[in-house]
C-alpha cells in the first residue's frame, strides 16, 4: 500500500505495482450469468463460465449426477448467437452468491466477451468505454489506471482475486464485470468508486478450436487462439489454451511494440458437485511507453497528437506477468457449499524513458517552444499471495428466504521498487523537432541515478471475515446486510539519495522496512440495501455502505498518513423492459476523506492530504438484446465530483514549485474539481444481425463521447471534450463445414482529436502532468476460422 503510493510520485513503474500493495483488498469478486432465464440459472458449477456460458454455482442435482450427456452440462457452452451473447440476467459480483441481478442493491456493469468481440477491443481499458462512469489514464503499455464514480480505482482483480500487472490483454477474458460503490464489505481495502474484475475463459464442455488473424493500420498484426475440448480418457477434466501474439506500431512516433499472452486453463469436474479449475497465465511486452503531450498554460502543447518528444534511442521497456491460481468448490448438500480460491502472481517491469522536466506552471521555457527533457528509469518488482474460504447456504426462516455467506481472505504482497534519474537536461523545441541531441550514455545515467536514486521496499498484508445475508419476504422485498471486520498491515523501507551520491540501494532499502515500526489498521465495513419489485419489469432499489480504503503513503518528513475511507448513499431503478434487455438507473452520492495528492515541493514518494472529496451522479447503463437480431450496449453518467473541504486554493503557486515569498505557499484544493472526470460522458453501440443462427451478414456502430475535463485536481489545465464515432461489419459461412468469419472495424471515423486522459500516475514526477493522445481513425480487418 505504501509502496504505491510512494513509487506512485515518482515515476510510472512505482506504481505499476501500486495496485497490489495499495489495495489490500483481495477477496473474491464474484461472476454474472450470461444466457437463461431470470432466476432460473443453468445449473452449470463454477464461476467464471465460457464464452457466453454461465458458470452460476447453483445447487446441483446430486453428488453422483449421471456421466454422458450432463458432463458437458458441467461447463460453460458458447452463445447460440452473437445477439445472445449480449444477454446477461444473473449475478453474483457484488453480493458472491447466485441471485439475479433485479435482486441486487447494488449497481453492476457488465462487458460481455460478444461485445469485446464486436467492437474488436485488445486493451482493457478500451473495453471500460461500455461501462458507465469509468474513465481511463492509461497508454497502450500501461492499463491499470482508472477513474470509476469520479474516484481513482487501482483495483484490479481476476477470477475473484487481486491481480498484479501493468496490462492486461482480452484474448483470454470471458467479460469484465465493474462494481460500483464501496465494496470493503466483501473485499477489503478498496475504493469507493468500485472495482473492476477480469473473468477469463474456462474450458467449454464441447470441443471448439478458433483461430483468427488481424491486420491494421499503423503496422498493425495479430494472432489470436482460443482451443478448448474434454479430455475423453478422464470424465470431467476439460482445457482450454487461449493467448495473442500482436506487433505493432503507433500514430506516435517512436512508439510502438510487441506482446504475447499464454493462458492455460484445466479443470477437474468428476461430478456436479465438485469443480478444482487451475488457472495460469504468462503475460509479457515489449514496447516504448508513451510519456504523453506535454501541457502549456491551460491546455495541452498546440502540437500534432502524433508528434512525440521522446528519441528513436530511448530504449525498449519491458514487462512480464506470471500468474497461477485455482478455484476448488464443494457442495456439502442440495444447500450448502464451500469455496477456496488462491492466487500467486509475480510481476516485474523495467523501463528507461525521456520525460519532461517541469520548473515552471507551464512545463516550458520563456521562449515557449523548448522542452527541458531528463531520463529516467523504473525497476518494479513484486509478488502477490491471496486466497480465501466462503461457506454459502441457503434456507428458509422467520418468514424470509435466506442466501447467506459467510468467509475469511488473506492477502500478502512484497514490492520492490526503484527510481532513478540523470543529471542532464535536454532541450527540445516542440514547435520544430531536432531529434538525436541524446547521448546513448544519458539512459545509462539514468541507470546509474547520478540525478537521484530511489529504493523502496514494502510489505503488505491483509486478514478479514465477513458475514452476509440477502432474505426475500413475499418474493418481492430483497434485503441484504453485511458487515466485514479487517486487520491490515503494513511495512516500508526507503533509500534515497541524490546529486552524484550512489549510496542509495535496495538492500538498504530492504533493511530500512525491516527495522520500521509496522503500521496496523482496523476497520468494521458495513452495508445495507433493498430491493422492491415495484412491477414485474421494474425494481427501486436503496443502498448505505462504507469503504476503508488503501493507505496514503508518506509525508516529506516519512509520517503515514493512514488509510482513506468512503461513504456512500445510492438509490435508483432497476428494469427488464424485454427478457433480454436489463437497465439500471443509479443516483449516488459518495464522500471520501484521507485522500492523497502529490506533494510536489516535498520530493519524489511525498504526499499531502488533500481534505474531503464528493462526488454526486446520476448513471444510466443498458445491456441486452432488443430483438432476436438487434442488441444493445449504452450508458451515460453525470459527474459532479470535487473537494469540499480543505485549505484554500492558492492559484499563484498551484503546486507548491515557486518561491513562496513572492507566490505565497501551496494552499489546499478548497473547491478543485477531480481530475480526468467528464461532467457527462457515455456510449450507445447498437448491432443487427441479418443472417441466422450465427451466419450471414451483422453490422453495428455508435458514438463515444464526453465533455472537457480538468487535467488535474489543481484545475490548471483542461482536456478538450470529444465525441467518436466506430462501426463494424462482418459477414460469416461455412467453409468445409466450418465457420468462417471475415470482419471490418472502423474506429474514430470522424478522426476526433483528443485525450484519453492525463498521466497523472505513471509519469507525474513534475507538475502539470502531460496529456496522452487518443488514436486517430483506424481500420482493422480480422479473419477468424472456427472448428
Amino acid at each position: 500500500m505504501l509502496r504505491l503510493l510512494l513509487s506512485r510520485g515518482v515515476c510510472a513503474g512505482a506504481l505499476a505495482f501500486a495496485p497490489s500493495s495499495l489495495a489490500m483488498a483481495q477477496q473474491t469478486l464474484p461472476t454474472i450469468e450470461i444466457g437463461g432465464v431470470r432466476g432460473k440459472p443453468k445449473p452449470v458449477p463454477g464461476e467464471n463460465g465460457g464464452s457466453g456460458g454461465a458458470a452460476t454455482g447453483a445447487a446441483a442435482p446430486g453428488p453422483n449426477a449421471g456421466s454422458g450427456s450432463s458432463v458437458a452440462s458441467r461447463f460453460a457452452s458458447v452463445p447460440r448467437t452473437p445477439t445472445e451473447g449480449y444477454v446477461v440476467h444473473n449475478v453474483t459480483t457484488g453480493a458472491k452468491m447466485d441471485v439475479p441481478l433485479r435482486e441486487l442493491p447494488v449497481s453492476v456493469g457488465v462487458v460481455p466477451r460478444q461485445v469485446i468481440v464486436d467492437q474488436n477491443t485488445t486493451l482493457v481499458q478500451e473495453a471500460l468505454e461500455n461501462v458507465s462512469g469509468v474513465q481511463s489514464n492509461n497508454t497502450d503499455t500501461a492499463g491499470y489506471n482508472f477513474n470509476i464514480r469520479g474516484f481513482q480505482v487501482l483495483n484490479f482483480f481476476r477470477n475473484n482475486l487481486k491481480a498484479d500487472g501493468f496490462n492486461f490483454d482480452t484474448a483470454n477474458i470471458e467479460r469484465i464485470e465493474v462494481l460500483k460503490g464501496p465494496a470493503s464489505v466483501l473485499y477489503g481495502r478498496s475504493e469507493p468508486g468500485g472495482i473492476i474484475n477480469l473473468i477469463t475463459k474456462e474450458p467449454l464442455g464441447a470441443p471448439r478450436y478458433v483461430l483468427e488473424q488481424q491486420f491494421g493500420s499503423f503496422n498493425y498484426y495479430r494472432t489470436q487462439w482460443d482451443l478448448s475440448a474434454p479430455i475423453d480418457q478422464v470424465e470431467g477434466l476439460a482445457y482450454r489454451v487461449s493467448g495473442a501474439y500482436q506487433n505493432n506500431g503507433s500514430f506516435r512516433t517512436f512508439q510502438g511494440g510487441e506482446r504475447v499472452l499464454v493462458a492455460p486453463v484445466i479443470a477437474y469436474r468428476p461430478t456436479e458437485w465438485t469443480d478444482f479449475t487451475l488457472d495460469t497465465q504468462y503475460f509479457g511486452q515489449r514496447a516504448q511507453s508513451d510519456v504523453g503531450i506535454p501541457t502549456i498554460g491551460p491546455a495541452p502543447a498546440p502540437v500534432p497528437l502524433s508528434r512525440s518528444f521522446q528519441e528513436p534511442t530511448d530504449p525498449i521497456d519491458s514487462s512480464d506477468n506470471v500468474t497461477v491460481s485455482y478455484r476448488f468448490r464443494q457442495n456439502l448438500n442440495e444447500d450448502w457449499k464451500v469455496t477456496n480460491r488462491f492466487l500467486y502472481a509475480h510481476s516485474s517491469l523495467q523501463g528507461v524513458n525521456l520525460s519532461a522536466s517541469c520548473s515552471t506552471p507551464f512545463c516550458v521555457d520563456p521562449d515557449w517552444q523548448t522542452l527541458q527533457r531528463l531520463t529516467q528509469t523504473q525497476t518494479v518488482s513484486g509478488q502477490t499471495f491471496s486466497t480465501n474460504i466462503d461457506l454459502e447456504g441457503k434456507f428458509l426462516a422467520l418468514g424470509g428466504r435466506h442466501n447467506f455467506l459467510m468467509g475469511l481472505d488473506y492477502y500478502n504482497n512484497n514490492f520492490s521498487y526503484y527510481a532513478g534519474g540523470g543529471a542532464g537536461l535536454y532541450p527540445i523545441n516542440i514547435v520544430n523537432p531536432v531529434y538525436g541531441g541524446v547521448p546513448d550514455y544519458a539512459y545509462w545515467d539514468a541507470i546509474a541515478g547520478s540525478g537521484f536514486k530511489y529504493h523502496s521496499s514494502t510489505l503488505t498484508r491483509q486478514k478479514g471475515f465477513y458475514v452476509q445475508d440477502l432474505v426475500t419476504y413475499f418474493e418481492r422485498l430483497h434485503i441484504l446486510l453485511g458487515a466485514r471486520y479487517d486487520v491490515a498491515d503494513q511495512t516500508a523501507g526507503f533509500s534515497s539519495s541524490c546529486c552524484g551520491d550512489y549510496t542509495a540501494t535496495q538492500q538498504a532499502a530492504i533493511d530500512a522496512r525491516l527495522a520500521a515500526d509496522t503500521a496496523v489498521d482496523t476497520a468494521w465495513s458495513p452495508r445495507a440495501g433493498f430491493v422492491l419489485d415495484v412491477l414485474p419489469q421494474v425494481s427501486v432499489y436503496a443502498n448505505y455502505s462504507r469503504s476503508f480504503g488503501v493507505g496514503n503513503g508518506f509525508s516529506a518528513t516519512g509520517a503515514p498518513l493512514g488509510p482513506q475511507r468512503g461513504l456512500q448513499w445510492e438509490a435508483g431503478l432497476k428494469a427488464e423492459p424485454l427478457p433480454g434487455l436489463n437497465a439500471t438507473l443509479a443516483f449516488y452520492q459518495i464522500t471520501k476523506s484521507g485522500v492523497p495528492t502529490r506533494d510536489f515541493a516535498g520530493g519524489p514518494g511525498a504526499f499531502i492530504l488533500a481534505g474531503l472529496q464528493r462526488s454526486r451522479g446520476v448513471e444510466l447503463d443498458v445491456l441486452g438484446a432488443i430483438t432476436d437480431r438487434l442488441a444493445v450496449t449504452a450508458n451515460y453518467a453525470y459527474i459532479d465530483a470535487k473537494v469540499i473541504a480543505d485549505n484554500p486554493f492558492n492559484p499563484l503557486n498551484p503546486f507548491g514549485i515557486l518561491d513562496p515569498l513572492i507566490f505565497g505557499q501551496q494552499g489546499g484544493l478548497l473547491g478543485r474539481h477531480r481530475d480526468n472526470v467528464p461532467r457527462h460522458s457515455g456510449k450507445v453501440f447498437l448491432t443487427y444481425d441479418f443472417g441466422d443462427n450465427g451466419l450471414g451478414f451483422r453490422v453495428g456502430g455508435g458514438v463515444t463521447a464526453a465533455t472537457r475535463a480538468w487535467g488535474d485536481i489543481q484545475n490548471t489545465f483542461l482536456l478538450p471534450g470529444w465525441a467518436r464515432l466506430d462501426a463494424f461489419a462482418s459477414y460469416a459461412t461455412l467453409f468445409e463445414g466450418h465457420k468462417l468469419t471475415a470482419q471490418l472495424n472502423l474506429k474514430n471515423i470522424n478522426n476526433a482529436q483528443y485525450f484519453v486522459g492525463p498521466d497523472n500516475f505513471f509519469n507525474n514526477f513534475s507538475a502539470p502532468y502531460s496529456s496522452i493522445p487518443a488514436k486517430p481513425f483506424t481500420a482493422t480487418g480480422t479473419v477468424r476460422m472456427e472448428f
